[in-house]
């Protein structure tokens, strides 16, 4: 990156200060003609004149900041005087570097305790303030919080306002991205989320035989995910919360190796410092980029074998890795097979220069190697997978994903994801896409034309692979699925960062980011986490007791008729809540991709276990059979409806639950709604009712 000047950086933040408040008064402006303000009767007539206050004041100090004079004056001049003022000149004491590191940390307190008081962003009943002008003024007032700890930081660590601003940004983010995830680490005892207990589920048959006192079919989907968190059942009696706060750790710890070697890697000791604190920015930038895009840390492993082992001077040690990175890509997802092999290539055609080699085919050789190898070594995973996973019989569950609905509407913005996959990915990745058409510009001579194209072609086709798995029904909700690509363009934006490209010359390239792309990089992460930020959640403890007890009375129950299917909540079996056998078939996450991809021969199966209604109780959701228009998800909600819920209402009902003078079909914990379902003693035959909605569907 160039160095930050003074009158850069105050340009850059005039500038972004220009924009944010510009974008408030718009989006303020625009609610209040909604509500019909009268605005010289309103107190809201405050913040308007901040907002116009803030922008003449951004106006003029920014076209001063440009003039010659602006901070170039002498000492004694005006623009001098302002000079000194805006350096922070006089702030050196120790006293001064104490007050700055106490600022901060409480901006760093205040930010999240103004979101939890004034419940940014929610509609609170009986109060009177408008829930959107709230949220207005909270992110106008985050913006200038932001500011002062940058300035905070600069006279704690007196440093230049840009290494203030970019320490800031960095720790603020790092800071409330630990803590969303810590959000999941709780005694809660049921389910977080829709597929939260199949993930412990699927982690616990890797010790099946112990647990469950029977050996069962491993999982068909993200086998090397569920071989990581199964790591807790070495240790008889870990129960729930040991299981989530591992899963945090893996978050944490294998996204810290991915960021910390691609670190090392790029930005070395000799230029940098052993542990410099620009070198360490960079590699928590890069470990919250990780994690903002969503990179999930059975992934990483794919990721950092590369940076670390990866060498054209090591060819064999280069070969081992990208056999143990392929492999590992066969047990994870399929379309991670050819990534390791494209990420070694992608750190050989950085580092090596083609000239280094007698011709063009032999210089090509040893990526072509490498990309046979991978492929065959994730495929060859693959095949002995299968069978060894006790899935021989159903092999095409491993192909799921090629059968399954394309839903091209997902890249844009929609009902599932705000921001729409398209936009989101460009915003998040957009200074390194930057930054790699700079260095294609400056370096487009100084390296050979294959470089750049295999360079590019990579990226294309792993940003278009990420789009069209991400409109796959099931995904779309975020950005993990453009992962490769992430993973790419984030390691050839810090090659280049870093001067670790060498041209045909021998020579580094480094390219000189502006600090305008630098500081757009430095809040991206901030812009994604803080709206995400909620107090940590307190379950009522009696409540969910309760709730557990009665879905054991139920299911031990039912038990002692025959055995009791959980298709949600499974994990109360794994970690003993509920003592009974372990129906193997059918859990949720399953049973769902099978009905995403139309994979009758299960459907088919699962339809004639309910008709002759084997399972004496069913745990599951509330079922239905309504079919959406629209809404978050609608799909998915519409394919469960029409191919798993009706065949379960055919043949099974739920059990009616007292709960003191009301009487539901659901067992209500804080944040789940459980249904325990039993056979009818009267299954409602080949007509179906029509007050249930499934008329002619039940076979």
């Amino acid at each position: 990156m160039k160095k930050v000047t003074t009158a850069t950086f105050w340009q850059t933040t005039f500038a972004l200060t220009f924009l944010v408040n510009l974008v408030i008064l718009i989006w303020s402006i625009s609610r209040w003609i909604e509500l019909k303000v009268v605005m010289w009767r309103s107190v809201w007539a405050f913040p308007l004149v901040f907002y116009l206050a803030a922008l003449a004041g951004c106006v003029w100090l920014f076209w001063w900041v440009r003039s010659e004079k602006g901070l170039t004056g002498g000492q004694e001049s005006k623009a001098g005087r302002l000079q000194k003022a805006l350096e922070l000149e006089g702030l050196t004491d120790p006293a001064w570097r104490t007050a700055g590191a106490v600022i901060f940390s409480g901006i760093l307190l205040l930010i999240p305790y103004l979101k939890f008081t004034f419940r940014i962003g929610e509609v609170v009943k009986k109060s009177t303030q408008d829930p959107i002008l709230t949220t207005i003024v909270f992110y106008w007032l985050v913006w200038w919080l932001v500011l002062l700890a940058a300035g905070a930081l600069k006279v704690a660590f007196k440093s230049s306002w840009a290494g203030g601003f970019a320490a800031a940004a960095v720790v603020l983010s790092l800071a409330y991205e630990v803590f969303v995830r810590l959000h999941l680490v709780t005694t809660y005892p049921f389910s977080m989320g829709w597929s939260e207990s199949s993930r412990f589920y699927y982690a616990s048959l890797y010790f099946a035989q112990s647990i469950y006192g029977m050996q069962t079919a491993l999982s068909s989907l993200h086998p090397s995910r569920y071989l990581l968190q199964s790591l807790p059942f070495l240790a008889p009696g870990l129960g729930l919360t040991a299981s989530r706060a591992w899963q945090f750790l893996l978050w944490m710890m294998l996204t810290g190796i991915s960021a910390g070697a691609l670190a090392w890697r790029a930005f070395p000791g000799k230029k940098f410092g052993k542990w410099s604190g620009l070198r360490a920015l960079c590699a928590a930038w890069i470990f919250l980029f990780l994690l903002r895009v969503g990179v999930y840390y059975h992934l990483e492993v794919m990721i950092f074998v590369p940076i670390l082992f990866v060498s054209a001077r090591h060819p064999w040690r280069s070969l081992a890795a990208v056999i143990f990175a392929s492999a590992w890509a066969g047990i994870s997802r399929v379309n991670w097979f050819p990534v390791p092999a494209m990420l070694a290539i992608a750190i050989y055609l950085l580092e090596e220069p083609a000239a280094s080699a007698k011709n063009l085919w032999r210089y090509l050789a040893q990526p072509a190697a490498w990309t046979v190898v991978g492929l065959a070594s994730a495929l060859a995973a693959q095949a002995a997978y299968i069978p060894l996973s006790g899935n021989a019989g159903n092999a095409r569950a491993f192909a799921s994903s090629f059968f399954s609905e394309l839903l091209w509407y997902r890249l844009w913005p929609n009902d599932s994801y705000t921001l729409g996959i398209v936009p989101a990915i460009l915003i998040v990745s957009g200074p390194l896409v930057v930054t790699m058409l700079m260095a294609t510009r400056e370096a487009r001579t100084r390296l050979h034309p294959v470089r750049w194209l295999g360079l590019w072609a990579m990226l294309g086709v792993l940003f278009a692979g990420g789009l069209v798995v991400s409109v796959k029904i099931g995904g779309g909700g975020d950005l993990h699925n453009v992962d490769a690509y992430s993973a790419l363009i984030v390691i050839l934006a810090a090659f280049f960062l870093g001067g670790q490209v060498r041209g045909e010359n021998g020579q580094p390239e480094q390219i000189a980011l502006p600090w305008p792309v630098a500081a757009a990089a430095l809040l991206t992460p901030l812009l994604f986490l803080i709206p995400l930020l909620s107090p940590m959640q307190k379950y009522n403890r009696d409540v969910n007791q309760q709730a557990l007890e009665q879905l054991k009375g139920l299911a031990e129950q039912a038990g002692q008729h025959g055995p009791v299917l959980f298709i949600n909540e499974r994990h109360l079996l794994t970690f003993g809540q509920i003592k009974l056998p372990l129906v193997p078939e059918y859990e949720a996450v399953t049973l769902m991709e099978m009905a995403m991809s139309n994979n009758q021969a299960t459907l088919q199966q699962f339809t004639n276990d309910l008709k002759r209604q084997r399972f004496a109780g069913i745990v599951t959701g509330k079922q239905n059979v309504g079919i959406k228009e629209g809404g978050s998800f609608a799909e998915e909600n519409n394919t469960w409806n029409l191919r798993v819920s009706p065949y379960i209402l055919c043949y099974y009902e739920p059990v009616m639950i007292s709960n003191g003078p009301d009487t539901f079909t659901y067992i209500e914990a804080d944040d789940s709604r459980i249904e325990f379902y039993i056979p009818r003693s009267t299954p409602l035959g080949a007509q179906g009712t029509q007050t249930l909605g499934i008329q002619g569907i039940c076979p």
